[in-house]
């Protein structure tokens, strides 16, 4: 049989991709990177609010931790009961120290320049830097009569004084019995008290030791008594004073930061204010009062009005602080439409005002609030 012999098929030339193909890759892949970039932006976005809101977390927790550690040791060797606000005055060769004319309490809080409209307030904390055993916290009466010109005290030397009370360089708080008309005197200790010991000198050579000229001791003429028996000093030791504001947070791209400015014994001016936390728009603090006409050392209510008498200030028991901490984020939307707020007396809401700053609805916000018991406050009582 003869074989049959196929024909070859005709020869088609290879074809690449058609510009229709190459132009839907591209549409595919550029649909593909889109998706892709908008996850990521919302991935940063996200990660950005977070991590912004852990810094306002971060930031007002150590500013609450620090005020409320300070406040627990406010008044530690001042806390007298009869010498509750009187007015401290002192001079240090010549000059007028910050507490020159302030009461003597553990903490005093000033309301801000416009407290209808919730400014921040400022806080003020004294106690006694005097190193050393608890003794010297305690306070000690004259036995003898401390004239204007006196350049000693008297005291009992069955007390047995010596080193642990008072050293060269601590400053004294002279307290009268009535503060109600005369002051508490500052005055330096000149020499170390020996054991059993009969005085306390606190001669005119030292700093903070004033002429009887001069307006620091009770009294119009030299021999006038100052301070009579049973009047009582505390041993300020360093006199540590201090306040916590709101300045200006320059550092961290405006907005306000929680600043420090102190004194003490060694100089009577005030330090340069130190940032110590950033992005804290507001400080809010009122006073805990035992109105109780039997005092029970329960708050009874709370006010921002400060105490005006010894029995006033023996009675502000406790401080409640609102700090309020900003994120560092700015956000393009609007995501803070109210105010922050606060309950000071523990159950009404006040509004904490941040609408002083710009653009506040474009960042995030946190409220720390915390009760401080005057713990030597109510020790001493």
């Amino acid at each position: 049989m003869p074989h049959a012999t196929p024909f070859p098929r005709p020869h088609r030339p290879a074809r690449g991709v058609t510009l229709i193909e190459l132009m839907v890759g591209m549409v595919i892949g550029l649909l593909a990177v889109l998706v892709i970039a908008q996850v990521a932006l919302l991935f940063e976005g996200q990660k950005r609010s977070t991590t912004g809101g852990s810094d306002a977390q971060v930031n007002g927790a150590l500013t609450l931790q620090m005020l409320q550690r300070d406040l627990q040791m406010a008044g530690y060797g001042i806390s007298t009961g009869s010498g509750a606000g009187c007015e401290l005055r002192g001079n240090r060769d010549g000059v007028t120290p910050p507490w020159h004319g302030q009461p003597m309490v553990p903490v005093r809080i000033v309301q801000g320049t416009d407290a209808t409209r919730g400014s921040p307030d400022s806080v003020f904390v004294m106690l006694s830097g005097r190193p050393g055993t608890s003794f010297h916290a305690l306070p000690v009466r004259l036995s003898r009569v401390h004239r204007k010109s006196d350049v000693s005290l008297g005291v009992d030397a069955t007390v047995n004084l010596g080193a642990e009370t008072a050293q060269a360089g601590d400053l004294l708080a002279l307290i009268p019995t009535n503060t109600a008309t005369s002051w508490c005197s500052v005055v330096e200790v000149t020499t170390r008290p020996a054991a059993l010991a009969d005085t306390i000198e606190h001669a005119e050579s030292g700093a903070w030791n004033q002429d009887a000229t001069a307006n620091i001791r009770p009294g119009v003429s030299f021999g006038d008594v100052g301070y009579t028996v049973g009047d009582q000093f505390v041993n300020l030791g360093t006199l540590i004073y201090r306040e916590y504001a709101l300045g200006a947070d320059t550092a961290a791209g405006g907005g306000t930061a929680l600043t420090l400015r102190s004194t003490d014994a060694s100089n009577a001016a005030w330090s340069a204010a130190e940032v110590l936390y950033p992005q804290i728009v507001n400080l809010q603090a009122v006073y805990g009062v035992d109105t109780s006409a039997t005092p029970d050392d329960v708050v009874d209510s709370w006010t921002t009005v400060a105490p005006t008498t010894p029995a006033g200030w023996g009675a502000a028991i406790a401080v409640r602080l609102a700090v309020v901490a900003r994120s560092t984020q700015y956000e393009k939307a609007e995501v803070t439409t109210t105010q922050p707020s606060w309950r000071p007396d523990g159950s009404t809401v006040e509004t904490l005002p941040v609408d002083h700053l710009s653009d506040w609805r474009h960042y995030r916000y946190k409220v720390f609030e915390v009760v401080v018991p005057l713990r030597n406050l109510l020790w001493q009582s």
